[in-house]
């Protein structure tokens, strides 16, 4: 049984042909690792793309979606397990449920909005996996630059990096995915120093 990954993603469908081509090289390695890839359950952007590949390599793929988004995102008719909720909250909590870790890939103000619950959480010590952001051709780097920015003011502890791992590339993500193991921070990690 391979590993359980939460992935939060991008459901916009005009992206540029890198970010759909990492989430296709990604879904071909998570399937071949038997990895569980665990999102947003959308037919739209970069889970759409997840969940085709997984899909059409037999990999295990599940989404979880809440109802009144349905309309929104639109359901992915061809996703084997989808689970509606009734919150955003619910959701977000049903996505990194016995996770052995948390992707983010390129993506809006929704998944910046799930990473950042997420490692606050690993940081507060209540999320056990570890959280991974793929900075694919330095998409992220404005956020990164935030976390240096808030340091600089003594908003965030300087060891914010510990709880965050960063790579470049789906080589780089697949790496540190098999690398993971469950750790629990000290919740004084969390208070700025």
């Amino acid at each position: 049984m391979g590993k359980r990954i939460c992935v939060y993603c991008s459901s916009s469908n005009i992206l540029e042909q890198k970010y759909t081509e990492a989430a296709d090289s990604f879904a071909k390695a998570a399937s071949l690792r038997e990895y569980t890839i665990v999102c947003g359950g959308s037919c739209r952007g970069l889970m759409g793309v997840l969940i085709d590949k997984m899909n059409e390599l037999g990999g295990d793929v599940e989404g979880v979606m809440p109802s009144f988004m349905k309309d929104i995102e639109l359901d992915h008719p061809s996703l084997r397990k989808l689970t509606l909720v009734d919150s955003m909250s619910r959701r977000k909590e049903m996505l990194r449920e016995n996770t052995d870790a948390v992707v983010a890939l390129p993506g809006g103000v929704g998944t910046i909005e799930e990473l950042i619950e997420t490692y606050t959480l690993k940081r507060l010590g209540l999320y056990p996996g570890t959280v991974i952001l793929l900075n694919l051709d330095g998409f992220f780097n404005p956020l990164l630059q935030l976390f240096a920015h808030l340091v600089s003011e003594k908003m965030l502890n300087r060891n914010w990096s510990d709880a965050l791992i960063v790579v470049e590339d789906v080589s780089g993500l697949v790496e540190a995915i098999e690398k993971c193991k469950p750790q629990i921070l000290e919740p004084k990690h969390y208070a700025p120093a």
